[in-house]
C-alpha cells in the first residue's frame, strides 16, 4: 500500500459487494496539447474548471460509493482533490493497464474486497453523467461478469492498407519518449503524411465502441490484468479486453456519443460547446432512483458516504412490474418500386423492387426508431430525420436508429424487448427474419432474445396486398434505470 494512503473501512466477509471509483489520470495525453495550456489534458481548463474536475463531479454527485480515487503519476504533484471523499494516489505505470493494476492493488490494501465492484473511467471522458454510471450500475449489479459503456458502430468501418512509413515502422525501434510539448514541436515539424488508401470494408454489425466507466469485481479484474504483466500488457487496451482473454464475456451496455475522451485540441471546443448546452438546458425533476441506497437500518449506520464510513451499497433495480416502464408504437409503410434495393431490418433481400424514400427506406427499421423515440417521449423520426435535409439522403437506417438509441439511453431507458410485424405480400420473409432479428439487436446493443420479427401479408387486400408498398409496425417496451 503506497505510504501516504488511509484505509477506507474494512467490511465484514459476509456484507453485501461495495462500489468503488477508480479514475485514471497518469497520462501526459500529448496529443491534446494546446499551444495555449502547455499541461496534461486532464489538467487543462473546460467551462471554468479542469476536465478532471468535470469528471470528478459526475461520480460525486451519486451516493454509491464506498471510496473514490484518481490514480495519478509518480511525482506529480498537479492533482490536489478539491473533496474530502476523493483519495488521490500517485501509483501510474508507464501503461494504462499497468495504472488501472496498481490502483486496483492499492484499493485492496485500503480495504476493498475482491467481491466489491470497482468503475474504473479515464478522466478525460469529462462529459460522462450520472444517469450513464446508473445505468451502467444497474446493468451489472446482478451479472457475474460486469461489463462497460459503449455504442453500436455506426458509421462504416474501413481496414487501411499500411503506408510504406508504417510499414516500415512495424520493424523500428520504438522512439525515446518525448514530453508533450517536444511531441507537438515534433508533429508540427513532420512532413505531412501520405493519405492511406482503403484494404477492405469491414462487417459492423457486430461492432462496438467501447466507452469508459468499465465496472467488474475488483479480484477479478485484477487477476484478470495480472496475467498479462509479464507480457507488457500486450493487447490489453481496456479492462474489458484483460476480463476478455480469461474466458468471460462483459455486457455491453448502451452508452452516449457525448461521453468521449478528450484526445486532440479540437476535441476541447466540442466540449465546451456540449457543457454549455447542458447548462443551458432546463433542469427536469429529477425522477425517483430505483438504485438509490436503503435507509440506515441502526442509528449508528452511515447516512451518506464520506471516505471512512461508506454508505450502503446500491440495490439492484427493481423488477416489479410498472416501475419506470414505458411502452411505444411505431409504424411506417413505402412504395414498392422498380429499380431500388429491398432493405428490412438492416438486412438486403432479392427482389425485383425496393422500397422508395428519402433515405434507405427501412421500413422496419423506421417503424422500430418510431416505437423507441415514442416510449421516450422524444418525438418522432420525421422530426430528428427529415426527408427535407440533404443529410439523411441514402442515409443507413440503422445508423439513424442507432441514433435513436443513444438519444434514448440518454434520457435513463433500457429496452426490456420489441415486438415487430412486416407486412408484405411478397418476396417470402421467413427465411430472413433470423438475421433481422440478431441486426436489429446488434445495432440496439440487445440480445436476439428480445427481438422478435413477424412476417404477414395482406390477402391481397389494399396497396401492400397488390405488391405496391410494404408496412412496418413495432412496439418497444422500455425501463427507466437512472
Amino acid at each position: 500500500m503506497w505510504e501516504g494512503a488511509t484505509a477506507w473501512q474494512v467490511a465484514s466477509t459476509d456484507a453485501p459487494p461495495r462500489c468503488y471509483t477508480l479514475i485514471t489520470s497518469a497520462g501526459n495525453g500529448s496529443r491534446a496539447v494546446r499551444s495555449d495550456q502547455p499541461t496534461p489534458k486532464q489538467y487543462q481548463l473546460l467551462a471554468g474548471q479542469r476536465v478532471i474536475d468535470h469528471t470528478l463531479a459526475a461520480f460525486l454527485a451519486l451516493p454509491h460509493w464506498a471510496g473514490v480515487a484518481v490514480v495519478v503519476a509518480p511525482g506529480d504533484a498537479a492533482y490536489q482533490a478539491p473533496d474530502a471523499r476523493v483519495r488521490v494516489w500517485p501509483v501510474g505505470g508507464a501503461v494504462r493497464a499497468q495504472t488501472v493494476l496498481n490502483g486496483l492493488q492499492q484499493l485492496a490494501a485500503a480495504g476493498a474486497r475482491d467481491a466489491d465492484w470497482v468503475l474504473v473511467h479515464d478522466a478525460a471522458r469529462c462529459l460522462i453523467e450520472p444517469a450513464q454510471i446508473e445505468r451502467l450500475i444497474a446493468a451489472c449489479w446482478l451479472d457475474p461478469v460486469g461489463g462497460l459503456l459503449a455504442l453500436p458502430l455506426p458509421d462504416t468501418l474501413k481496414a487501411a492498407v499500411p503506408t510504406p512509413a508504417q510499414a516500415a515502422a512495424l520493424g523500428a525501434p520504438e522512439a525515446p519518449a518525448s514530453t508533450p510539448v517536444q511531441a507537438q514541436a515534433q508533429a508540427q515539424a513532420a512532413e505531412p503524411a501520405p493519405m492511406p488508401r482503403v484494404a477492405a470494408t469491414l462487417e459492423r454489425a457486430d461492432k462496438w465502441l467501447a466507452q469508459t466507466p468499465q465496472m467488474f469485481r475488483l479480484g477479478a479484474l485484477r487477476a484478470a490484468l495480472e496475467a498479462h504483466q509479464g507480457s507488457g500488457f500486450a493487447g490489453i487496451t481496456d479492462e474489458a479486453s484483460a476480463i476478455e482473454r480469461s474466458g468471460a464475456q462483459p455486457l455491453l451496455v448502451p452508452g452516449s456519443a457525448s461521453n468521449f475522451k478528450i484526445t486532440y485540441p479540437a476535441d476541447f471546443a466540442l466540449a465546451e460547446a456540449l457543457l454549455a448546452q447542458r447548462q443551458a438546458a432546463p433542469q427536469p425533476c429529477a425522477p425517483a432512483n430505483p438504485l438509490a441506497p436503503a435507509a440506515p437500518s441502526t442509528p449508528e449506520a452511515p447516512a451518506a458516504m464520506n471516505p471512512v464510513n461508506p454508505a450502503p451499497a446500491p440495490s439492484a433495480p427493481s423488477q416489479s412490474l410498472g416501475l419506470g416502464l414505458r411502452i411505444g408504437e411505431g409504424w411506417d409503410i413505402h412504395a414498392l418500386v422498380p429499380g431500388r434495393p429491398l432493405i428490412l431490418g438492416g438486412i438486403h433481400i432479392p427482389h425485383p423492387s425496393g422500397l422508395l424514400g428519402h433515405s434507405d427506406a427501412d421500413a422496419l427499421l423506421h417503424a422500430i426508431t418510431d416505437a423507441l423515440l415514442g416510449a421516450a417521449a422524444l418525438g418522432d423520426i420525421g422530426t430528428l430525420f427529415p426527408d427535407t435535409d440533404a443529410r439523411f439522403a441514402g442515409a443507413d437506417s440503422a445508423q439513424l436508429l442507432a441514433h435513436a438509441m443513444q438519444r434514448v439511453a440518454a434520457q435513463g431507458y433500457l429496452v426490456l424487448n420489441l415486438d415487430t410485424t412486416v407486412i408484405a405480400q411478397a418476396p417470402k420473409l421467413a427465411p430472413y427474419k433470423a438475421a433481422m432479428q440478431a441486426r436489429i439487436a446488434a445495432v440496439l446493443g440487445l440480445q436476439p432474445s428480445q427481438v422478435n420479427v413477424k412476417a404477414k401479408t395482406a390477402e391481397k387486400m389494399g396497396p401492400v396486398g397488390q405488391g405496391l408498398a410494404i408496412e412496418c409496425r413495432a412496439v418497444a417496451l422500455l425501463q427507466r434505470v437512472g
